[in-house]
């Protein structure tokens, strides 16, 4: 038996009508499913996306004795393309299953979960799929077309605050990618500037004016040139000193885990789920298009009862990061 996962990933945003104010979105999203289905649809970067499901989530009373007045929305959101790498173009309520080749994959619908009392939009992030600055477009038309209204809206993400205790257990880093002008470089503190080395020297030389790109790799050789004490100091000093910086971003795994990207700047609170993506017809191994039911389980269950890598629910490490 052929098994194959696909690592799905998760973000938390905040709800916000301003730099204060956040939104409850619920009524919203009950008036748009409310709508027929080819009302539902907003033209979004020259495709056509919709909303195909809002449901409230049933939560048990053990649930609703630990953390009162939970209430969770579940929404499903698709790009109706028909190009062959997305859901086919269907102009029915449901979604269909497709039988796919090989080659083929679909990864531009999105499941999300809207709680109403901390005013968290809890989403599965695809690569293809709706981004959260695409979710909130399509809020903002929907409510034009449906009450000839305008409204504020916005999606924040929610800050990982240990990000840089993440990073020291890191113990291979593979890649540094820092931006910054000269203005910012000449803040640098002299541990830093000895970190830079040569590039530090040369960029003394353009002087102002001139803002900078830089991308230090381990290559390919079995030596990392990135020593764990030498990138341990710089992390610390680059996250200390991080508002000097436009972009920093470090590359590196633990053990024999895959890669992974750590934003000191924008770094958004996120955990993951890992789910089968192939399956055997007649012998054949075909890829699946992942069921949105189950998504949406995997979701209510990571956000209310433990997310991945944590003792903790995820609602609880949004809640505690955003204080």
């Amino acid at each position: 038996m052929v098994s194959k996962q696909q690592l799905v990933k998760f973000e938390a945003y905040l709800a916000c009508s301003g730099d204060k104010d956040v939104v409850d979105i619920s009524n919203l999203l009950f008036k748009i499913a409310a709508q027929p289905n080819d009302k539902r649809k907003v033209e979004l970067y020259g495709v056509p996306v919709r909303i195909d499901k809002v449901e409230e989530l049933t939560l048990d009373d053990n649930t609703l004795k630990k953390y009162p007045d939970m209430k969770l929305i579940y929404f499903h959101m698709s790009k109706l393309r028909d190009d062959g790498i997305a859901i086919t173009k269907q102009n029915i309520d449901d979604l269909v299953n497709l039988n796919l080749e090989a080659d083929e994959y679909i990864a531009e619908d999105i499941s999300c979960i809207f709680d109403v009392k901390n005013s968290v939009l809890f989403v599965q992030r695809n690569f293809h799929s709706l981004s959260p600055v695409g979710i909130k477009t399509y809020l903002i038309e929907m409510k034009k077309k449906m009450d000839n209204e305008t409204i504020t809206l916005d999606f924040k993400p929610v800050p990982d605050k240990k990000i840089i205790s993440k990073l020291k257990k890191v113990d291979n880093v593979r890649k540094l990618e820092l931006s910054f002008g000269y203005d910012s470089y000449k803040q640098f503190n002299l541990p830093l500037k000895k970190y830079l080395g040569v590039m530090g020297e040369i960029f003394d030389r353009f002087g102002n004016g001139v803002n900078v790109s830089l991308v230090l790799s381990a290559g390919y050789k079995k030596d990392n040139p990135f020593k764990k004490e030498n990138t341990t100091d710089a992390i610390q000093r680059i996250s200390n000193d991080n508002s000097i910086f436009s972009k920093a971003i470090i590359s590196g795994k633990t053990g024999s885990m895959p890669v992974e990207k750590y934003d000191l700047i924008n770094g958004k609170l996120q955990t993951k789920y890992s789910f089968s993506s192939v399956k055997q017809v007649s012998g054949t191994t075909k890829r699946i298009h992942l069921d949105q039911n189950s998504v949406r389980d995997v979701m209510k269950e990571l956000y209310l009862d433990r997310a991945t890598g944590s003792s903790k629910p995820f609602m609880e490490l949004v809640v505690e990061n955003l204080h």
